[in-house]
């Protein structure tokens, strides 16, 4: 499966996500030691930022995209978990997503990165705004099917790679063993 060889056109990200919601602001004081992950602006670990307990209030979201609105603007991540968002992030779901639509659609939002930063945070009329560029069907509209399909072929080609890594390593280290050397 190749990018290049078919349609694309430009969505409006509401087309695409039909829940758009925003995290609720959680004060590091009101932060109670839990489980469930606590999703912030960060571009690390996932957006995972603490542990926390989902406390009455708390926006609680799963099997969605977490979108940083500010600090690491537009950092993008799936999350297949329950997390709890902070209020600099929003929560995007798609009816017709899976995993590996997620993972695609998480590739084509982190390029509209750098048209944030800073002093141009990402708010809920801008993200309203933005256009997403899309693989389309015949009829023009988004192909879902072959965003999964890419995505399958990409993991399992890396799955591939890591497997023949694997397999020479393994007989490097037992031909070192025979050989007297001591295994790391």
């Amino acid at each position: 499966m190749k990018l290049d060889d078919r349609e694309w056109k430009d969505f409006a990200v509401p087309e695409i996500f039909q829940n758009i919601q925003r995290g609720k602001r959680l004060k590091n004081a009101d932060h109670v030691p839990g489980i469930v992950p606590y999703v912030s602006s960060t571009a690390n670990n996932n957006g995972v930022d603490d542990y926390i307990e989902a406390t009455e209030g708390a926006r609680v979201f799963k099997n969605c995209i977490s979108l940083a609105n500010s600090g690491s603007v537009g950092s993008a991540f799936y999350e297949p978990f329950a997390f709890v968002a902070s209020d600099h992030v929003t929560s995007l779901k798609c009816r017709e997503a899976n995993q590996y639509i997620y993972l695609f659609l998480v590739a084509v939002l982190k390029q509209q990165g750098s048209n944030f930063n800073f002093n141009r945070e990402i708010n809920d009329l801008r993200i309203k705004r933005m256009r997403i560029m899309l693989p389309v069907t015949v009829n023009g509209e988004p192909d879902f099917q072959f965003m999964e399909g890419y995505v399958r072929e990409l993991m399992a080609a890396k799955r591939k790679q890591y497997r023949v890594y694997i397999k020479k390593r393994l007989e490097s280290l037992e031909l070192d063993a025979a050989n007297g050397g001591v295994i790391p």
